[in-house]
């Protein structure tokens, strides 16, 4: 496993970590056991993986890594949670208390005294002014009382097209890591949240990195169709019927690797999350991303291709 330094935290964090978020959450999506849940986790350890990243709002994924995570040394790994600032719904935010409610609720669930990394989870950038002057102070006390070790946000990927939120708090110099969504049809963050966080010395962790749509053809081709409509992608620049087919070869077989390996391709990122809650999943997003890299070529037409149209992919199911 390669490992890489989480930004100002000093801490060297595995290339690839484990998420207990998106389709799967660990394999509750598919009615995993604790016992196979368990096996996954402590397995991606034995891999090398000591990122876990998790959040209230994952089903029982809390609980879920703090069984499985029961015995093992708390300095071997790294443990992300998050906060949701906002009230369900949308739209007003919650109540300042609510925060340190909510992460001695996430400690409990994970049965520790403190996570390395605590997000505000899903900032968007008009109300990331708002949220910070709220939160931001309780995030701090939170800290000093050693409940936390660094601050973090994730953006709202699904909206934030600019990557505008993760831009401004970089800038602002109180957050400690970043998460941000980028993938081989949304690669836009490599020209903007990645180069002023490598100049702050803030940790990257990536999210989105395969999306359901890239797996399927179908509905690549309907995303590329839509782009040329809309002039956002000029026509001829990839192939109609795959368009993404140019990215592989023996080293990178599938799609699926090419993205793990375009994720990681940025010194600026530190760690990329996978999401599966499959033993044999995770072995191959472990060999992609442990493999031999994207070539710097096509890196380079991924970001010439897919960059001007600095639109963020949406799970299958969705438009945008």
């Amino acid at each position: 496993m390669q490992y890489r330094t989480l930004g100002r935290t000093g801490v060297r964090v595995s290339l690839l970590g484990l998420g207990s978020g998106g389709a799967s959450r660990l394999g509750q999506a598919y009615q995993a056991s604790e016992e196979a849940i368990s096996r996954l986790v402590r397995h991606a350890l034995e891999a090398g993986v000591n990122v876990f990243d998790t959040a209230p709002s994952y089903g029982q994924s809390e609980a879920l890594l703090g069984q499985a995570l029961a015995g093992i040394p708390r300095d071997r790994y790294v443990l992300s949670t998050k906060f949701q600032p906002e009230q369900r719904g949308g739209g007003a935010l919650r109540e300042p208390g609510e925060l340190r409610r909510s992460l001695e609720a996430s400690l409990r669930a994970l049965d520790t005294d403190c996570v390395d990394v605590f997000y505000l989870h899903g900032v968007g950038p008009e109300l990331y002014g708002p949220v910070r002057e709220r939160f931001l102070p309780e995030l701090q006390a939170a800290r000093q009382a050693g409940l936390l070790r660094y601050v973090g946000i994730t953006e709202r990927y699904q909206t934030d097209h600019a990557h505008a939120a993760l831009v401004r708090a970089i800038a602002d110099g109180d957050f400690d890591v970043v998460m941000v969504g980028l993938n081989l049809l949304s690669p836009a963050a490599v020209g903007s949240v990645l180069p002023a966080a490598e100049r702050a010395n803030v940790g990257v962790v990536v999210m989105c990195a395969v999306r359901s749509v890239l797996i399927d053809p179908a509905a690549v081709r309907r995303y590329v169709h839509s782009w040329q409509q809309e002039g956002l992608l000029q026509p001829g620049l990839v192939p109609e019927t795959a368009p993404l087919d140019w990215l592989l070869d023996d080293q990178t077989p599938t799609v699926t690797d090419a993205a793990y390996k375009f994720a990681a391709a940025h010194p600026a990122v530190s760690s990329v999350l996978t999401g599966t809650g499959r033993l044999e999943h995770f072995e191959a997003n472990r060999r992609a991303i442990d493999g031999p890299g994207l070539p710097a070529e096509r890196v380079r037409r991924v970001l010439e291709v897919f960059g001007p149209v600095a639109r963020n992919v949406q799970p299958a199911g969705r438009s945008g």
